[in-house]
């Protein structure tokens, strides 16, 4: 099995690379240098500031649930696992509805509607979801405090 090389574009006999390819192809290659770099550099800060904080509470800290500042013991392992399980049920949710939505506008939807449905969509993609977030909580808690809660009513 050979692997995949990547190597330059097939040019033409007889024919010569424009300067302006050349210089594109060359930033290219820089900014993914740049990208690998800046990578690097941020593992090597994380490891650095970090060191100290290893050496105190150890890996230990991974998979224990102590949490007493008094004592001064640290351990992350609900946290981590909190995290796991919420991010497995959104994508639990996600991809299942995101895999019909696609199959629908593709395939079955009218083209007119589809197309106002997908810039709909791009626009969501677009907006981060921490705005979204709080646009729920700015229009849910009057909503629901207009409701009222079960325990303010029976007052």
């Amino acid at each position: 099995m050979t692997a995949a090389v990547i190597d330059r574009p097939r040019q033409v006999p007889g024919s010569r690379e424009r300067a302006g390819d050349r210089l594109f192809r060359r930033l290219i290659t820089a900014f993914a240098l740049l990208i690998l770099v800046a990578a690097a550099a941020l593992a090597w800060q994380l490891t650095r500031e970090s060191l100290e904080t290893w050496r105190t509470f150890g890996a230990s800290f991974l998979w224990t649930s102590d949490w007493d500042p008094v004592a001064d013991k640290f351990g992350a392992a609900p946290f981590l696992y909190g995290t796991a399980v919420s991010s497995l049920l959104a994508l639990l949710i996600a991809v299942p509805l995101g895999v019909g939505a696609a199959i629908f506008l593709t395939e079955l939807a009218p083209p007119r509607a589809a197309e106002g449905l997908m810039f709909a969509i791009e626009l969501l993609a677009a907006v981060p979801s921490v705005i979204l977030g709080l646009m729920g909580i700015f229009t849910l808690v009057p909503a629901m405090r207009a409701l009222g809660s079960p325990t303010a009513s029976a007052c």
